[in-house]
């Protein structure tokens, strides 16, 4: 795992999803698409969480 991932699993480990979602957003890997759903879904858009982690 790269560094940006590592920090943005700590970050929702935190209960910070907006700070994993500023490290992650504009990648489209595996690892962070699934961080951006996991995201997603603490802030309560599960519609777009449960798409992205497809």
């Amino acid at each position: 795992m790269d560094s940006l991932i590592t920090a943005a699993a700590r970050a929702l480990a935190m209960g910070d999803p907006l700070g994993a979602l500023n490290r992650v957003a504009l990648r489209e890997d595996a690892p962070a698409l699934a961080l951006r759903g996991i995201a997603m879904a603490q802030l309560g858009d599960f519609v777009r969480a449960k798409a992205l982690l497809r």
